[in-house]
């Protein structure tokens, strides 16, 4: 090989090189950044109480009043409640305490007008806590999964895992 012929071999991978190297710095700083976390879900302005003042009571649903806000793409957060269940009351207590602290109102439903409606779909078991985004449940407690157990057994987790999406 001539001597010009590998002095434009090595300016062309001198030439890669920086490309490379510049294109993975752009993606290291994206990622530090957060430009590849899935976006917060923001609730619709009347789900937030005025000063912060939430009094931790919810705003119980019947399955037609819960179709009628996903068929008007609302974003609200609601508890699938059941009567009689220690871990319902359990999550329940969670999902009154942060509605005090963050100021955030949280509808319910009980699981017999739930199995009445789209939310049955996704949320199979009770009780849970569903995130609904634009008319959309994006992401719920699963009562039946080992993954979700802590959420349902400490109120640090139940709150780290909603504040991670809202």
């Amino acid at each position: 090989m001539s001597k010009d012929k590998k002095k434009q071999m090595g300016i062309l991978g001198l030439a890669i090189a920086l490309v490379v190297v510049l294109a993975g710095s752009i993606i290291f700083v994206g990622a530090v950044s957060g430009w590849f976390d899935d976006p917060k879900i923001s609730l619709d302005e009347e789900y937030y109480c005025e000063n912060s003042s939430c009094d931790g009571s919810f705003t119980n649903l019947t399955a037609e009043e819960y179709e009628a806000l996903i068929n008007n793409h609302k974003s609200f957060v609601i508890f699938v409640d059941q009567g009689g269940c220690h871990t319902a009351d359990r999550l329940r207590g969670y999902i009154e305490d942060y509605s005090r602290e963050s100021g955030i109102k949280f509808y319910r439903i009980m699981f017999a007008d739930a199995k009445d409606s789209s939310l049955h779909e996704y949320v199979k078991y009770y009780p849970s806590a569903a995130i609904i985004s634009k008319g959309k449940p994006v992401v719920w407690l699963h009562a039946d999964s080992d993954e979700d157990a802590e959420r349902y057994n400490n109120y640090d987790e139940f709150k780290a895992w909603i504040q991670n999406y809202l």
